[in-house]
């Protein structure tokens, strides 16, 4: 896969390029821009599947970058400082993102993911777009900074795009999480609960067991018959662990005065 570095930085480039030849030799660097102008007319000339873009830079950012050309075509990899707000945007959606100063296994990870999602959009269009839509959100996520209203789940046969008030509860099952939505639909994912939530709103997801983050708005009940019980308006009933149950309480008589 052919690859272009973006960032103003010519350090970062340079590590980042040394990094891709020793530990990545199937990505071709074809070349490095300091600038979104630089890059568009390196595109031009250039053949390249992945972009390495430096979400932060003067006078255009990455996502005016990507506004600005057919960016459908290629597969990114965001590069960020540590700034929480990007973090937490980067995390919600569908594309991958390295933490400057770069990790070699988080590379690693990334460029095997990016592989597999890059085939995958090029013989499926709806995830294509389906990806398209996540970047979109991202980019609206990351300029309003506000919370995250919408979470892009990858899962093998490509992203599904779940607005998080549809969101019922999240279970763990080992290393992987699985969604249950509103629909009733189910989706796993192979990222561990605890990187939700970090994500989700503490006023209105509470992690009422080790395994199990419920939704407040979708709470219908609490019961203490044969154990403790959060009933959800669909009629399941989630485990309350009994050490959480104080925590629960105070929880839900916050969020019930934030309503």
């Amino acid at each position: 896969m052919n690859a272009l570095i973006i960032d103003d930085e010519l350090p970062a480039q340079k590590i980042l390029q040394a990094l891709l030849k020793e530990h990545c030799p199937q990505v071709k660097v074809v070349g490095c821009a300091s600038s979104a102008t630089e890059a568009r007319e390196m595109l031009k000339r250039k053949e390249a599947d992945i972009l390495f873009l430096d979400v932060n830079m003067p006078r255009e950012s990455g996502f005016d970058l990507l506004d600005s050309i057919a960016s459908m075509k290629y597969s990114i990899i965001f590069v960020t400082g540590n700034q929480e707000y990007a973090l937490k945007a980067l995390k919600a959606s569908a594309v991958d993102f390295l933490l400057k100063p770069v990790d070699i296994d988080e590379l690693k990870g990334a460029v095997k993911k990016v592989e597999y999602f890059h085939k995958l959009r090029q013989q499926n269009q709806e995830v294509n777009s389906t990806y398209q839509a996540t970047v979109n959100e991202l980019s609206q996520n990351l300029s309003k900074e506000r919370n995250i209203e919408r979470l892009t789940l990858q899962h093998l046969q490509g992203f599904k795009i779940v607005a998080v008030k549809d969101i019922v509860y999240l279970e763990a099952d080992r290393n992987y999480t699985v969604f249950h939505l509103a629909s009733r639909e189910k989706v796993m994912v192979s990222r561990n609960m605890g990187e939700y939530e970090d994500l989700l709103d503490p006023d209105v997801f509470f992690r009422v067991h080790k395994s199990f983050i419920i939704n407040l708005h979708h709470l219908k009940e609490y019961s203490t018959a044969d154990g403790y019980f959060a009933v959800m308006q669909d009629s399941i009933s989630v485990i309350v662990s009994r050490r959480r149950v104080d925590e629960f309480m105070v929880a839900i008589k916050r969020f019930t005065s934030l309503k």
